[in-house]
């Protein structure tokens, strides 16, 4: 299971944040703390990462992309958001059918290893089987899932999954790289971050010049308007909009060993 941080010293910048759904209902995922983020393990001995943005069920356009980097030794990580809003029928079932193929041989695709991170939706989801484990069989979350992309049809699925869901883990560090769904708070050292803001934050990470923390963010969530990835140099944005009729995209980055080799 993926390691964690949790924030000492002071309370978590975002303590008292609640959920979308929560704000006008009461809180339905009280024996979590949502301020804890769960780290991604270390990466295997590889040379490159891909990461793959937001899939949102687009499974053919998750083909081309697997087929491009098949064989490359690289690790894949996908920045969450792999379900919902799904454009071709089935997308979200088949898309994850083909993830949990890839974790589990890797190396038969040609991966060194494949690290799917936490994204708001599959949050979402966690919160709904939690209502459903509460008797809430049309609660808020659920109300708000499905209102933003969710196929009540899935849940069975997702429900005997539900272990993988609490175990994918919000950000992964590889070398001066920070992998992560959506940003993180500007300012605020990684290890008093609030889950929250890894998850759903735009403002005021997206416009800030300088978030001062010493990795470049790669992260998705916020789809980029001209369906092209927006590059900065603390920041790389990759959700280029696949499910909205924009590209999948899947960005390579070699990694610098400890010797300074590439």
């Amino acid at each position: 299971m993926p390691g964690s941080l949790r924030a000492t010293g002071s309370a978590s910048p975002r303590s008292g944040f609640l959920w979308p759904w929560q704000r006008a209902a009461s809180p339905v995922n009280e024996s979590r703390d949502p301020a804890l983020p769960l780290q991604a393990p270390p990466g295997p001995r590889a040379s490159a990462v891909v990461a793959i943005g937001d899939v949102h069920g687009c499974v053919t356009l998750l083909e081309q992309v697997l087929s491009e980097h098949s064989g490359s030794g690289a690790e894949l990580i996908f920045l969450g958001d792999l379900i919902d809003r799904a454009p071709e029928p089935e997308g979200d079932r088949r898309v994850l059918r083909r993830v949990w193929q890839l974790q589990a041989d890797p190396r038969a695709y040609g991966f060194a290893a494949v690290t799917v991170l936490r994204g708001n939706h599959e949050q979402v989801v966690l919160d709904v089987l939690t209502e459903l484990g509460q008797g809430q069989a049309n609660g808020p979350a659920r109300q708000f899932w499905l209102e933003h992309g969710g196929e009540a049809a899935l849940l069975p699925l997702l429900r005997e999954n539900r272990a993988w869901l609490d175990d994918l883990p919000h950000f992964a560090l590889r070398g001066d790289l920070l992998f992560v769904h959506a940003g993180l708070a500007p300012g605020v050292p990684l290890e008093l971050q609030h889950s929250q803001d890894l998850l759903w934050i735009r403002e005021p990470f997206l416009s800030c010049d300088d978030h001062g923390l010493p990795w470049t963010v790669v992260h998705g969530h916020s789809a980029s308007p001209d369906h092209t990835p927006q590059r900065f140099p603390h920041r790389i944005g990759i959700d280029t909009g696949a499910c909205y009729g924009g590209p999948l995209t899947a960005l390579r980055f070699d990694l610098v060993s400890d010797d300074g080799a590439s």
